[in-house]
């Protein structure tokens, strides 16, 4: 997709559910001055407690009902699903992403298109690990045909038992093992693509890490990429971020 005319840097937080994409990346917002904050897209779960007000959130109702609230929101056509959630970033992209970036401002998608291609090629690929690998990699070149993908993907990654059950806890809800395998081999997945293509996917890893030192590399990742002649991330801090 021909992306030239925009001036904002585009940016996705991603991650499993539990490693607190949400919490961290208000806190890093917060610690920001305002004029340096880049617009918030919220994820899908932020937006469910709203209408179906617009085109996106009338798509997200409509696989929800399809697939009578179960998490993945696997209602039984994983293609047509995939189609849709695609569709969602698509409709995000056009209708908040783009004029905010044409206008110079930077954006966060909360979760952006890896985590229809994480948890959609794992659906679509529920035994088979590498052939899941490589329907991620398609998923992401088919959405990349429609809309950019991030300038910078944060995914930030935590002990995968610690970030479901701090999930569990957050929703009161228990994961079947089945749901739990899904978790497992998603953390996989998005470590595969990371290591794909590392110019773009930075990992910040908050195993053993406070939740100020992750905010603290959260803000400066946003910071140094909204104004690329500041000091590298890299240069700054340490352990927290995965090569």
């Amino acid at each position: 997709m021909d992306d030239d005319a925009r001036a904002g840097t585009l940016i996705a937080v991603e991650g499993l559910n539990g490693v607190g994409k949400s919490y961290l990346t208000r806190c890093a917002l917060s610690s920001l001055p305002p004029a340096d904050r880049p617009v918030l897209i919220e994820e899908f779960s932020q937006r469910l407690a709203h209408h179906r007000d617009d085109l996106g959130r009338a798509l997200l109702w409509a696989l929800v009902d399809a697939s009578n609230g179960e998490p993945f929101l696997r209602g039984g056509a994983p293609a047509t699903e995939t189609l849709l959630l695609l569709a969602i970033k698509m409709h995000d992209y056009e209708a908040y992403c783009a004029p905010a970036l044409n206008r110079g401002r930077s954006v966060i998608e909360g979760r952006g298109v890896h985590t229809t291609a994480v948890y959609q090629s794992l659906i679509l690929y529920p035994d088979n690990d590498a052939h899941a690998h490589a329907s991620a990699r398609a998923i992401l070149t088919l959405a990349e045909a429609w809309r950019p993908l991030p300038d910078l993907t944060i995914l930030i990654v935590d002990d995968v038992t610690t970030a479901i059950r701090r999930a569990e806890h957050r929703d009161a809800i228990s994961h079947t093992p089945e749901q739990w395998r899904m978790h497992h081999r998603a953390a996989e997945v998005y470590a595969q693509l990371a290591a794909d293509d590392p110019a773009r996917i930075q990992v910040i890893d908050r195993c053993g890490s406070t939740p100020e030192d992750t905010v603290r590399l959260l803000a400066t990742l946003i910071s140094t990429t909204h104004d690329p002649g500041r000091v590298s991330p890299r240069d700054q801090v340490t352990p927290t971020e995965r090569p």
